[in-house]
């Protein structure tokens, strides 16, 4: 059954039920009044008991059929037809005219179908009865003059409501023309309602979609965001404990720095004593060429300085072997800073040359120390020849004059590696500065490098817990979208149907 059909059908079950209603009531009444006639002993029980199977038999039928079928067309008919027939026996059997007044009521309760055909058919099936009565009654008893009146107005009413309920059926069919036209055009104007609705509903549905996917790649990206998140603060954290790390280094360098700078310094000082004493020793082996007399005092002079110088060799050896072990470290700090540098990427470059400079000043460090080592394992071996000519000297006073020659050039000789030896001293001690200078800058980039990693944590935090603010809000959104998407199917679903 389609809609207009359903429609229809509900329309002529609420007009029978309204016409049913008003004939049970009228019939119950018409029932109730005769058997009042029946207790006053105006009528016989035998012929209000005819007159109420009359009524009630096709009312039983009306209500059956009501309950059964209410949309049966057939229902008007039976309480047309019902109704006359035991109306018709009480006109043309009652004692008074107004009788006929009881179908002006059905009439009325019979306008519920708003029917013309059905209106005509009633109204002259109900004037038929009633001028065919007053026919019988003028006919058999006869009509006086005092009661035509009576009679007239019976023809004349009944005629009369018959007009009225024509007319009134008719107007109710062209209200219901004009109201259907109406409904129509409703029914239009929503139908293309509905279609607007139906498109935007679709058109929010594949917005709800769309969004809906991209809720859920939002979702993910903030879970990698949290997860990266978790990853950089636990970088930051390891690269904090590392810079801590190279910062206690660099200030234990800085402590051995110091130490080789005062090394350095007293290496210079000696330096220059033993220039002072080579250059005593030189102009005694002058004198001694000069003064032969004088050899065993130059002789024994030249011991003492020699022993001084051997002390000061001793002494520069120890400072030697503290300067390369400080080299050692320092290359070890290098290699450790630049594994740091690169491990702390863009941020780590400065750092990286920084550590690149402090290698070359290890390695410049090692090769001076390499070349002093070699400078004095010279003047030892310059030594042990002097004292070999100073005993030779004192052995043999026929070889003082060579052997004080062979002395002077060894002098000479010492003269020059001391002054070479100061001029690498002086070398170490500037390598040694730019190595204090070079830590120091190392000290000052860890320390920034430990401030930024301390603000990169403390912002990687942050975006953390932002992260996860927005993971939970993408999370209430997605359910949002999902109610959205929910209503917006049975929105679509309801208009379907």
């Amino acid at each position: 059954m389609d809609k207009e059909s359903l429609k229809r059908s509900i329309e002529a079950g609420k007009r029978n039920k309204v016409a049913t209603l008003c004939y049970t009531i009228t019939i119950t009444i018409i029932s109730l009044a005769y058997i009042v006639e029946a207790i006053k002993k105006s009528k016989s029980i035998l012929y209000v008991v005819i007159l109420i199977i009359l009524l009630w038999v096709p009312g039983a039928i009306a209500l059956f059929l009501n309950a059964v079928k209410s949309d049966t067309t057939k229902l008007k008919y039976i309480i047309l037809f019902g109704f006359a027939i035991p109306w018709g026996y009480a006109l043309f059997t009652a004692d008074s005219n107004l009788v006929f007044t009881y179908a002006l009521v059905i009439m009325l309760a019979l306008n519920a179908y708003a029917d013309r055909g059905f209106a005509l058919m009633t109204t002259f099936l109900f004037n038929l009865v009633n001028v065919a009565s007053i026919v019988v009654l003028a006919v058999t008893q006869g009509i006086p003059k005092e009661n035509l009146a009576s009679v007239e107005i019976q023809v004349f009413l009944m005629l009369l409501c018959g007009t009225f309920n024509v007319f009134v059926a008719k107007n109710n069919v062209n209200l219901n023309s004009g109201r259907m036209h109406q409904i129509e055009q409703e029914k239009n104007n929503t139908s293309k309602l509905l279609e607007e609705i139906m498109h935007a509903s679709g058109e929010i549905t594949s917005g709800i979609e769309e969004m809906n996917i991209k809720m859920s790649n939002l979702d993910e990206a903030m879970g990698r965001t949290c997860s990266a998140m978790e990853e950089v603060n636990t970088g930051t954290g390891e690269s904090a404990e590392s810079v801590q790390t190279q910062m206690t280094m660099a200030e234990e360098i800085q402590d051995k720095i110091d130490v080789v700078s005062g090394h350095t310094k007293s290496i210079t000082e000696s330096v220059k004593k033993a220039q002072d004493a080579v250059r005593a020793g030189s102009e005694n082996m002058k004198n001694l060429e000069n003064e032969v007399g004088n050899a065993q005092k130059a002789s024994d002079e030249a011991a003492a300085e020699l022993a001084e110088l051997e002390n000061y060799t001793k002494q520069m050896q120890t400072i030697i072997e503290l300067i390369n072990n400080v080299a050692d470290q320092t290359d070890l700090l290098a290699l450790n800073a630049s594994i740091e540098a690169a491990r702390a990427g863009e941020s780590g470059r400065g750092f990286a040359v920084v550590a690149s400079e402090i290698s070359n000043l290890a390695n410049q460090t090692q090769s001076a120390t390499d070349d002093i080592q070699n400078l004095i394992a010279n003047i030892n071996n310059k030594l042990n020849d002097v004292d070999k000519a100073i005993k030779v000297f004192v052995e043999g006073s026929n070889k003082q004059y060579e052997v004080a020659k062979q002395t002077s050039e060894s002098f000479d000789t010492i003269k020059n590696d001391t002054g070479d030896i100061e001029s690498y001293t002086q070398g170490l001690s500037d390598a040694v500065y730019g190595l204090s200078e070079a830590n120091k800058t190392i000290v000052d980039t860890v320390q920034n490098i430990s401030a930024i990693l301390e603000e990169v944590a403390a912002h990687s935090s942050e975006t953390y817990e932002s992260s996860k603010v927005n993971t939970e809000t993408v999370n209430e959104m997605t359910v949002i979208v999902e109610h959205l998407k929910e209503q917006a199917n049975s929105l679509k679903h309801d208009m379907d149907e």
